[in-house]
């Protein structure tokens, strides 16, 4: 997973990141505000959809910001690390359960083992009914990695924000900031 991110990044030097602060727009769905500047790294990933944005403050291996409006029927949210690997899919008709364990699923996609679900709860996504949860992985090295989710449905689309770092140090010192984005979201 670590040589195929490198690969990625090296490939993508000419590509455009910018910089990000302030006011952020979700593929015109909805908004947040990033109180900290982080680096719209979108373009590293391979094969994304148009309307999920990866953000960064450390870069890739170090912290990840997914940001993703209206995800459609049959879209996924991102491509598997490893080609023979299955897609994880969205369906209009997933239960809060299945949606949980779309984003499981999707964080396995990405080359992380063992991805678990934890602390399902009830929450708002721009005041919308939401799910919450926390995801505990490890990375193929055995590194820990930490997550948190917050997602919403709207009619047979998706919204999803996710927050991926190593356990130690990392997902810690930039949760505050997440936990901010998920607080500021304004639908458009």
């Amino acid at each position: 997973m670590i040589k195929a991110l490198a690969a990625a990044l090296a490939l993508s030097a000419c590509a455009a990141v910018a910089a990000v602060e302030g006011p952020y727009s979700a593929a015109g769905a909805y908004t947040v505000t990033l109180d900290r500047q982080w680096s719209d790294i979108s373009a590293v990933m391979t094969q994304r959809p148009r309307n999920v944005r990866l953000l960064s403050v450390d870069g890739p291996l170090l912290n990840r910001l997914y940001i993703a409006s209206a995800i459609e029927p049959g879209q996924f949210l991102v491509k598997p690390a490893r080609r023979e690997a299955p897609t994880p899919i969205f369906r209009a008709d997933m239960s809060e359960t299945e949606l949980v364990e779309f984003v499981i699923d999707s964080v396995a996609a990405l080359g992380y083992l063992r991805p678990e679900s934890r602390n399902l709860r009830p929450d708002l996504f721009g005041g919308r009914e939401a799910v919450r949860f926390e995801i505990e992985a490890q990375t193929p090295e055995g590194l820990a990695f930490s997550g948190t989710a917050l997602l919403a449905r709207a009619g047979d689309r998706l919204h999803l924000i996710l927050y991926l770092a190593p356990t130690e140090h990392y997902y810690a010192r930039l949760l505050p900031h997440v936990e901010q984005v998920f607080a500021s979201v304004r639908f458009q």
